[in-house]
C-alpha cells in the first residue's frame, strides 16, 4: 500500500519542481521590465544619489540588469516577494522587495534603497 501511494507523491513533487523553476524564469519574474524612480517614496538623500549615478531608470532584463550605459549580467532567484538579482560578475546580489501596490523597494548598488514603480512609455 505504501509503494502505490509513493508513486503519485513523487510525481507531485517533479510538478511542483518544475513549477517553481518555471516561476523563477520566463513570467514568472515580476521584476522584468523598465522601472523609473518613485520621488515621493523615496528619501532625499537616497533620490539624490540615485540621480548622481544615472539609476532613475533601471530595466530588469531576462539575464541583465541595465541603467544608462550600464548593463550588469545577472540571473534571478524569485523568492515569493523578494527577488535577488545575482551579479554574474561576482561582485554579490541586489534584493528587490516587491510591494503590494505594484512598486518595488530595490538595494542598489550604491549603498541605498529606492523605490520604483513601472516606467511610463
Amino acid at each position: 500500500m505504501l509503494r502505490g501511494v509513493r508513486t503519485p507523491l513523487l510525481a507531485a513533487a517533479a510538478v511542483v519542481a518544475l513549477a517553481t523553476t518555471a516561476c523563477g524564469r520566463a513570467g514568472g519574474n515580476p521584476v522584468l521590465g523598465d522601472w523609473e524612480l518613485d520621488r515621493s517614496a523615496t528619501s532625499a538623500s537616497a533620490v539624490l544619489a540615485v540621480e548622481t549615478t544615472d539609476l532613475v531608470r533601471i530595466s530588469f532584463r531576462g539575464d541583465a540588469i541595465a541603467a544608462g550605459d550600464t548593463v550588469i549580467p545577472v540571473t534571478y532567484a524569485v523568492e515569493g516577494t523578494r527577488v535577488r538579482a545575482i551579479r554574474g560578475d561576482g561582485r554579490g546580489e541586489h534584493a528587490i522587495e516587491v510591494l503590494p501596490d505594484g512598486r518595488i523597494r530595490v538595494e542598489l548598488p550604491i549603498g541605498v534603497i529606492a523605490e520604483y514603480r513601472k516606467a511610463q512609455p
